[in-house]
């Protein structure tokens, strides 16, 4: 593959998913104007059948053209689309081998076939690690995803919002470029004394109060930087109070787009939470994990779409 950052990389696996994040990667090509670069990776030891041992494949083995008609299969599926499209079938590790060819691109689409709690328990999927890892925004698309009835609205989860800025600044380009509103939900719920001293009186709605001004001066900041197409951008300002994951799930049922912001560890690695997973598992539509975000907190007690898994006595999403 040539390495150019005017591609869009989306990974196939001959699921309906799959084949869901192939039709989304080609919309968002012609939309950008860009490549679109359908690709399926080879385990290097994955068995031809469930049930036969492990045995090193190669692009020619039965695995190899496996790749090749599923390839063909979701190159068929976005014939229709106007994309520029081209096929690669590659050789290794599929999450690793994602991440990789993900810095040669713009954005990385991969589809969500969505499993009951006890295939979830028994089989691993590499939607997680590569969420975490890969160096430029990534969408998950669910498997059951049309993109059908209109422009609705583009969702970002907003957490600390001192850092968020850049996140902002993506949903509104995002929200232009597709004629969509742009809504910024900021959750936050506190644990035992915490939530019961937040409750009371006036101090709920000073909570309220002093998001939705911290909201507003990151939504002016962020439109100032985002240039003239972004003038236009309807927006509104959602505070809740409830889990991140719960409000984030539920405002997936009337968006077209979900955007949340990665953590990070503090060796500089990539961060994939709770939260972040919950929501890339239950949400309705397509989620998309920026990973240019500076380091939050996120838990319980607080967060929305940045880094999960940290300890939070009380909190803000």
């Amino acid at each position: 593959m040539n390495e150019s950052r005017g591609l869009i990389l989306a990974g196939v696996d001959g699921t309906a998913a799959g084949l869901a994040a192939a039709r989304y990667a080609a919309a968002e090509a012609v939309r950008a104007g860009v490549a679109l670069h359908l690709v399926y990776v080879v385990d290097p030891y994955a068995p031809p059948l469930p049930t036969w041992p492990p045995a090193p494949t190669d692009p020619d083995s039965r695995m190899g053209k496996l790749g090749r008609a599923i390839l063909a299969e979701a190159e068929d599926a976005v014939a229709d689309s106007g994309a520029v499209v081209s096929t690669y079938l590659l050789l290794g590790k599929p999450a690793s081998v994602l991440v990789q060819e993900a810095a040669k691109a713009r954005l990385l689409v991969l589809g969500d076939q969505r499993r009951g709690l006890f295939d979830r328990i028994i089989t691993s999927s590499i939607l997680g690690p590569v969420a975490a890892h890969s160096p430029v925004p990534m969408v998950v698309v669910p498997s059951g995803w049309t993109g059908e009835g209109g422009p609705r609205e583009i969702v970002v989860g907003v957490h600390d919002v001192a850092a968020s800025t850049a996140l902002v600044r993506r949903g509104l380009e995002v929200a232009a470029a597709r004629g969509a509103r742009l809504r910024l939900l900021h959750a936050w719920h506190a644990f035992g004394a915490y939530q019961d001293y937040l409750t009371v009186g006036s101090e709920e709605q000073a909570w309220v109060d002093r998001a939705e001004r911290e909201l507003t001066m990151a939504l002016e900041t962020a439109r100032d930087a985002a240039g003239p197409a972004a003038a236009e951008v309807e927006t509104r300002i959602g505070v809740e109070h409830a889990q991140a994951a719960y409000a984030l799930v539920e405002a997936s049922r009337e968006a077209e787009l979900l955007i949340l912001g990665r953590g990070r560890h503090l060796l500089g690695l990539g961060q994939l939470g709770g939260t972040s997973r919950a929501v890339l598992r239950e949400s309705s539509c397509p989620v998309e994990i920026d990973p240019h975000v500076a380091p939050a907190f996120e838990g319980d007690a607080g967060a929305i779409g940045a880094a999960d898994d940290q300890p939070a006595h009380s909190g803000r999403a």
